[in-house]
């Protein structure tokens, strides 16, 4: 059984984190309910007798707290300490207490080799630029074990944010208004996504468009993979 923790984070930070001031600040919330997506991969992790699962950018938890209640034993890792707080909160309200909180970057992850079944990253990897994505996905190979499963949403460059705030490098800004400023969002071309996730075997590819009433869309990548 996990035990609920906050360990000191391993990497020091020169300055409060964005994501940690976005929630801080009440500027960010989690009130919506996990995604079709996340509920269709936890059944598949079942099928497959996966065990433990690492929720990488966890938020909230509202998919930690979703693979808890299905007996998942879960590392749901944020760099936040006050979404972390607000997941704890939730874990409480819903008896869960297969859930262990930890407050880490995730571009050098405190795990050891292949230790995860099955891994969840959904709306967080696109928050770098190219290097540190990179860098991530190293990290996301390396903690998962052989055959293990992996579930991810990251931005593609035909959503309509695509331009906003101030340009860091091709395809990445970092937004300067709006409840997501000081935060990084790179959006990918499909075969750069691809090509980042190099290493692995990827089982679906998909681009999901969401019209909006301003126009443009909402539009991400789902993208289900296996450590081969």
């Amino acid at each position: 059984m996990f035990v609920r923790s906050y360990p000191q984070q391993v990497m020091t930070l020169n300055k409060t984190h964005p994501w940690e001031l976005a929630w801080r600040e009440g500027r960010w919330e989690e009130a919506s309910p996990p995604l079709p997506e996340v509920v269709e991969f936890a059944n598949d992790l079942k099928r497959e007798g996966a065990k433990t699962i690492l929720d990488l950018g966890c938020g909230a938890g509202r998919h930690s707290v979703l693979l808890g209640k299905q007996g998942f034993q879960v590392i749901a890792l944020d760099i936040s300490e006050t979404a972390l707080k607000t997941l704890d909160g939730r874990l409480k309200t819903a008896s869960v207490d297969t859930v262990a909180l930890v407050k880490h970057e995730m571009r050098d992850l405190p795990f050891i080799d292949g230790y995860f079944d099955g891994i969840i990253c959904t709306n967080v990897l696109h928050h770098g630029k190219i290097f540190e994505i990179k860098q991530v996905v190293r990290e996301i190979r390396r903690v998962m074990r052989k055959e293990a499963s992996a579930f991810i949403v990251a931005l593609s460059t035909s959503d309509f944010r695509k331009g906003n705030g101030k340009k860091l490098e091709p395809n990445t800004y970092v937004f300067t208004k709006g409840e997501e400023r000081g935060i990084i969002h790179h959006f990918f071309p499909g075969s750069e996504l691809k090509s980042c996730l190099k290493g692995t075997k990827i089982v679906s590819f998909k681009e999901r468009l969401i019209p909006i009433e301003e126009g443009g869309n909402r539009a991400h990548f789902l993208v289900k993979l296996k450590k081969p």
